[in-house]
């Protein structure tokens, strides 16, 4: 639970109109707010004082917001910067989430509530992620007293082998839960549940499995699946949560996620972070070419990305969101029936929907709410 009075904003903008504004505005929600008129003061105050958050412009003389956002990001990665800028161009703000921007609010800001709104999302996002480190750090402390005790048993026992397999299964397993802790945060973030991943998961992997692929691979991708939205974590909250329909900008921004996904995910050499890479980079590819961010087409498409965009796709329509309600299953059935050769793997799609009583059982175990 977020306590005002304990949590220190700064605010960085060359127009003291606005920055005064809004200093004055959080201070009577009970935030201690620091002020800085240009980039270089903001840097420097955001060293001595170390906030907990921090709102910027971009344009400003001498040293301007993206220099704040670079320094803070190297220095802090985990601190909510909100840009708050009259710049409107989508180039600034991608390059802005590439430099650590959480969000944006524009500017002139008509409603300040809109702003404390946007900061809170950030500060508990930010809790988020401190409980989470905390959490990794407590199993860490976890896995290394139980890797001293395996060890302290192989000496007794003489069984070395058969403790490295238990050490081995413990690794698995918390790269396991890491991932599917994180896909549910995605989700969560976008107003999605987190049970929208582990039924992605299991449709994979039922799907894989009538697919032929061996059972290896078939765990494999159930494990993969949940990443396959990690990207979102650089898309804005408002406009990853707006409830109406995107422009052609918010939607070109929305559409980066698999890059970035497939950015965070690929330099990892383990199975399952290599098949997520593929998973976030291929599951809004289409059949007819027409997708993204490629343009692949047919089997040029791995088999991960098609099935899992056949199942993410499915939970979707069937889930109702902040833009929709959720559709019928003859709606959906309809759906894919037209978008069968064009957007879907038309194969898979029929082997998909061949055995929809065992898909909409897995449903029933996995329920929102």
């Amino acid at each position: 639970m977020l306590n005002n009075s304990e949590l220190t904003i700064l605010v960085i903008d060359d127009e003291t109109f606005v920055r005064e504004t809004i200093s004055d505005y959080l201070s009577d929600s009970g935030f201690n707010i620091l002020n800085a008129s240009d980039g270089a003061e903001g840097i420097a105050v955001f060293r001595a004082n170390k906030p907990d958050a921090v709102l910027v412009d971009l344009n400003m003389p001498h040293v301007d917001g993206f220099e704040v956002l670079k320094v803070v990001h190297e220095e802090h990665p985990d601190l909510p910067v909100i840009v708050v800028s009259g710049a409107g161009l989508i180039e600034d703000a991608i390059q802005a989430v590439r430099l650590g921007a959480w969000d944006f609010v524009t500017k002139p800001i008509v409603d300040m509530g809109i702003l404390e709104h946007v900061l809170n999302q950030g500060l508990e996002r930010a809790l988020l992620i401190k409980e989470n480190k905390r959490y990794k750090e407590h199993l860490e402390v976890e896995v290394h007293k139980r890797t001293e005790a395996l060890r302290n048993e192989i000496k007794m026992r003489k069984k070395t082998q058969d403790a490295l397999m238990i050490l081995q299964a413990e690794v698995i397993e918390t790269q396991k839960e890491i991932i599917m802790t994180l896909g549910e945060v995605v989700e969560t973030r976008s107003n999605e549940t987190a049970k929208h991943v582990r039924r992605v998961a299991e449709y994979t992997a039922l799907l894989a499995l009538r697919a032929g692929l061996d059972p290896e691979e078939v765990n494999l991708l159930k494990l993969a699946s949940p990443m396959h939205d990690v990207g979102k974590i650089g898309v804005p909250d408002t406009v990853l949560n707006k409830p109406g329909k995107l422009t052609s900008d918010e939607f070109e921004l929305v559409k980066t996620h698999t890059t970035i996904g497939h950015d965070i995910l690929k330099h990892s050499e383990r199975p399952i972070f290599k098949a997520a890479a593929i998973v976030a980079y291929e599951h809004h590819e289409r059949w007819d070419g027409r997708g993204y961010p490629r343009g692949l087409a047919g089997e040029e498409i791995s088999i991960y990305g098609r099935i899992t965009g056949i199942a993410d796709v499915f939970d979707a329509l069937g889930s109702e969101r902040v833009y929709k309600k959720a559709w019928s299953l003859e709606k959906i059935k309809g759906y894919f029936e037209q978008e069968k050769g064009k957007q879907f793997d038309p194969v898979l799609t029929d082997l998909f929907f061949d055995g929809i009583d065992e898909i909409l059982e897995l449903r029933k175990l996995y329920p929102d709410g």
